[in-house]
């Protein structure tokens, strides 16, 4: 069985999630450091996964074997295809194996798999509320906390806004607000195709087909 999970990981960008996690849930009574992964029992459900994790320019495959090999506990949480990688703590040293040796070896490039992928931006943007566009709970949404947002009064129930991370964006709906101990979730539902597939759209409505973002209008 595959393991799948999209991203430029480094050690710090897996810290952060794996302290949201620990932030939100519990496993055996106690806070537990997880990062989420998706899990392909065969080739049609790994293709299914490439182009549900489309957004990531970078895909990095791994297996059940070569995880609970490298000393990391593997459950499967919430709703199939979503499983969570148990971490001891998020010191640089467990990060650091978790890294090369189990979730993140080789990466596949392109993701052009049944027209997922497609030309993409080379610059950053800036997202309107972080998320690890794996975690996804009982609910089978993604999702994170309300004051990681840039501007947390404007996500409200329906509103559209860009999620994830600032080199891997997507375009989703906020579908609720949840209050918890924690802090307040906020529950996504990404929408299909590229945030680049979005602002071509806009572009085209407003007649600024020929122009490249960033170019000065005539």
């Amino acid at each position: 069985m595959l393991l799948l999970r999209g991203g430029e990981d480094t050690v710090q960008k897996l810290r952060h999630h794996a302290e949201r996690t620990h932030r939100a849930f519990t496993l055996d009574g106690r806070p537990v450091y997880g990062l989420s992964v998706f899990c392909a029992l065969d080739e049609l459900a790994r293709r299914q996964l490439y182009r549900r994790l489309a957004s990531y320019p970078v895909l990095r495959v791994s297996s059940v074997g070569r995880v609970r090999g490298a000393g990391f506990r593997l459950l499967p949480t919430f709703t199939r295809p979503h499983f969570t990688v148990v971490l001891a703590s998020v010191d640089t040293e467990e990060l650091a194996v978790c890294l090369p040796a189990s979730i993140l070896p080789p990466r596949i490039q392109g993701m052009d798999i049944d027209g997922a992928g497609g030309e993409r931006r080379d610059t950053m943007v800036t997202v309107d509320i972080p998320a690890d566009l794996h975690d996804e709970d009982e609910t089978g949404y993604v999702w994170t906390f309300l004051d990681e947002a840039r501007q947390p009064s404007l996500i409200r129930p329906g509103t559209i806004v860009l999620a994830g991370d600032d080199d891997a964006p997507a375009v989703a709906e906020v579908v609720d607000l949840i209050p918890k101990a924690a802090g307040t979730i906020v529950h996504l539902r990404i929408l299909p195709g590229l945030f680049d597939d979005y602002e071509a759209l806009v572009r085209r409505a407003r007649g600024l087909e020929g122009d490249k973002p960033g170019s000065p209008m005539a």
